[in-house]
């Protein structure tokens, strides 16, 4: 890689440990020995403890407004899998490192081709430090994965929560709440017209008493307190309350249900 590649070369880093995590100081003081032109950019430290599915969500919908190259690298729960390693991968022109504990299947509709194993010993403390760094300063330093470590087919893959169709109408469910409380669906836009095609609808979260009947284009198309439904910027179906907490006051949680039934007219 040539000097330019270098100082143009940017790491993203996600992890589920807090600000004070003497974490940060010993992996931000490795990157800056070993690749003292890296940018790092930190998508976020604050993925709730353990949560591979928080993680996964955060990373799909975030990497690809990054430049072609970046490199990024998950921290979440690395420590704990089975497997006792790290792996990384190239896809869409982007590199990837992440603990080999589900978080491929979650983050990605198809496996990558090539995927590189870089194994660590699980005694003592973030144990996956090491090979994060191996795997970095490869990238950096121009080689491909494949010249330090080999390549695994037998990979930690989580199938993520689908929706599930019928005639007249979806089932889905909560994968995603944000800072606000709003709570986001595996229901997509082109699978809700798909199915819905253009029918009257009515939409329950969680129980019968919950119901929405429209799909509005901003928050504040009703009244402040009342439940909403939008298609977010990620394209999927979004749960909210104008100037309120949806998850929490309808007591939503992953994994909690929404159901849509269309009408004929």
């Amino acid at each position: 890689m040539n000097s330019e590649g270098l100082s143009s070369q940017i790491l993203t880093l996600t992890t589920d440990w807090n600000q004070h995590d003497y974490y940060n100081g010993v992996l931000k003081g490795k990157l800056v020995t070993v690749c003292p032109q890296l940018k790092v950019v930190e998508i976020t430290n604050q993925i709730p403890i353990f949560n591979v599915n928080h993680a996964a969500f955060v990373l799909r919908h975030s990497y690809q407004h990054f430049p072609k190259g970046t490199i990024h690298l998950v921290l979440v729960n690395s420590d704990n899998c089975q497997s006792q390693r790290m792996i990384a991968f190239n896809h869409d022109d982007h590199h990837f490192i992440v603990p080999d504990n589900g978080l491929i299947g979650l983050m990605l509709k198809e496996p990558p081709q090539n995927v590189f194993a870089f194994p660590f010993n699980s005694k003592g403390s973030f144990a996956s430090l090491e090979p994060s760094i191996q795997a970095i300063e490869c990238i950096f330093n121009g080689k491909d994965f494949g010249s330090i470590a080999e390549t695994t087919s037998n990979f930690d893959q989580r199938i993520p929560l689908r929706a599930t169709i019928e005639n007249s109408a979806i089932t889905g469910n909560i994968i995603y709440i944000d800072s606000y409380m709003n709570a986001i669906t595996n229901v997509s836009k082109s699978l809700f017209d798909r199915v819905g095609k253009g029918r009257r609808f009515e939409l329950f979260v969680q129980s019968q008493h919950n119901k929405v009947e429209r799909i509005s284009n901003t928050y504040n198309e009703v009244d402040s307190g009342e439940l909403v439904a939008l298609f977010n910027s990620t394209g999927l179906l979004e749960i909210a309350i104008n100037n309120g907490h949806a998850a929490q006051l309808l007591n939503l949680s992953n994994g909690s249900s929404i159901r849509i039934k269309f009408y004929e007219e």
